[in-house]
């Protein structure tokens, strides 16, 4: 249970830019000769150091699996890999939890520390739809905020933090236990595609989606599929993501672990908002098509999205929920007056800013409660869309299309947690969604689907020691462009 916070935050800056070894050790001889942390005190101390350049995620696949946890913002300007826990809030709406950051705001106001205790977070798309047919993710609580026991933190430095509260026996474990930098991160043996969405079914859904827009008791939902993926042996979740920093590096990467061997990881264009002070930032991404094979096709592409009515009214249904939760909490809420287009390595999205002064009393729980989820991944009205999902997607989402972030009293990054997958001992599933509205093709929604996944296939393809399986369905009758005469119904865009 996490205790009553009763006295100040006491943070600590130690001189020094030093190696990950010799700062381990100031760490662990600086909390033992001050004779800190005495058992039932309830208060936050955190001393860091400055480390020399340090790669975070080789240091975080060393660490001893069971709860992990890493986040980087889209342009790579913050980065936090966690391990252990020092506290946790399972519900935003915990009191305790604002209380936390609210002295974390005055005591840093105070010291002028820029390194205020950070909080990873993580939630599920819909917190009521989790039950037993969903074993992918009995490892993982629907909600739950963490502040990491030891802390590596890239901004314009590097440094390593440990987060006490109370007894000092969990730190100087925790630290004696850690360990340097992995050499390489290696993708498991045998990596290959095992299971794909069931295109029947994708097509009865889009079906049903289109019926309910057509009647008027939805605008928009966004309907989504797996792809299944297995190895001869564990999946290093610290290895999936670093291939999935290669394939997408401007994007959010982050990683969620809570038990061994089960690990949730993403690269998400997708930010729900971006905190400094009382700046928000937030962001409409909806509407997506491929990449050409050259600059000309290219921008030919960008083009037909711009000018696609399709695309654009559902883009401006995502606009038009995040202007209406943000503007009554902000000063002015100022938008972009047209969709721009963003590009990944494998898709182009329509992209609106968003962004304004915070009210007083507006916080960090308030705005994940009211903003998400977004229609960008659920549909408009949102109640009423997240319960056709519920009927009609088959599935358990869990963290998919959820909430994945940090935050603290300074500054707080949030995204959307898409371009995802989930992976339990030697399985990993993947996830990918399209937004339907009125003139949406069940065809051209699985393609849209086919070219997200596009990240996890490439990294399958890259593993040195894949073999073929008789279960590989890329070569059998699940892959739409392969085989459409094997589904004439979806051959034919009915």
């Amino acid at each position: 249970m996490t205790p009553r916070l009763c006295g100040s935050i006491l943070s600590t800056r130690l001189d020094g830019c030093l190696s990950l070894a010799d700062a381990i050790a100031l760490l662990r001889s600086n909390i033992a000769s001050r004779g800190i942390g005495k058992r039932g005190e309830s208060v936050l101390r955190r001393i860091e150091v400055e480390l020399e350049p340090t790669d975070l995620l080789r240091w975080l696949a060393a660490q001893r699996p069971g709860m992990r946890s890493f986040f980087r913002n889209r342009e790579g300007t913050l980065t936090s890999a966690g391990v252990g826990c020092a506290c946790e809030f399972i519900s935003w709406d915990d009191p305790q939890l604002c209380e936390w950051v609210n002295r974390s705001a005055a005591d840093c106001a105070q010291t002028n520390n820029p390194s205020d205790p950070l909080f990873h977070s993580s939630a599920f798309f819909d917190c009521d739809a989790l039950g037993r047919h969903a074993p992918e993710w009995s490892g993982f609580d629907r909600s739950r905020i963490v502040l990491p026991l030891i802390e590596l933190r890239k901004t314009h430095e590097t440094t390593l933090a440990v987060n006490l509260i109370g007894d000092t026996d969990a730190v100087l474990h925790a630290l004696e236990q850690c360990e340097v930098p992995v050499e390489h991160l290696a993708l498991p043996r045998g990596l290959h595609l095992t299971a794909d969405g069931d295109l029947v079914r994708w097509a009865d859904g889009i079906d049903a989606a289109l019926g309910a827009i057509a009647s008027g008791s939805i605008e928009k939902v966004v309907l989504a599929r797996t792809r299944g993926y297995s190895a001869f042996e564990s999946i290093n979740p610290c290895a999936i993501l670093a291939a999935l920093m290669e394939e997408e590096p401007s994007a959010f990467h982050f990683m969620v672990e809570q038990v061994s061997g089960c690990a949730f990881i993403g690269a998400s264009p997708e930010r729900l908002f971006r905190r400094i002070g009382n700046q928000i930032h937030s962001e409409a991404v909806a509407g997506t098509c491929g990449r050409g094979s050259d600059s000309a096709s290219d921008d030919s592409l960008a083009g037909r999205l711009l000018a696609s009515d399709k695309n654009r009214r559902e883009h401006e249904i995502v606009i038009r929920r995040i202007e209406a939760v943000l503007s009554p909490m902000v000063e002015v809420l100022q938008r972009n007056d047209s969709p721009t287009v963003m590009r990944l390595r494998h898709v182009q999205h329509l992209m609106t800013t968003a962004s304004g002064l915070l009210k007083a009393g507006i916080d960090d729980a308030r705005i994940v409660r009211e903003l998400h989820p977004t229609p960008a991944v659920c549909g408009w009205p949102v109640e009423e869309s997240r319960e056709f999902i519920r009927r009609h997607e088959g599935m358990c989402r869990g963290l998919y299309c959820g909430v994945v972030g940090v935050t603290s009293a300074s500054r707080s990054e949030f995204s959307v947690a898409i371009r995802t997958a989930v992976i339990v001992g030697t399985d990993m599933t993947a996830y990918a969604g399209a937004g339907i509205v009125r003139g949406s093709d069940a065809d051209a929604e699985w393609l849209e689907t086919e070219r997200k996944l596009s990240s996890f296939d490439a990294i399958v393809r890259s593993s040195s020691d894949r073999q073929p399986h008789p279960l590989d369905t890329r070569h059998g009758p699940h892959h739409l462009e392969s085989h459409p005469q094997l589904h004439p119904r979806m051959a034919a865009g009915s």
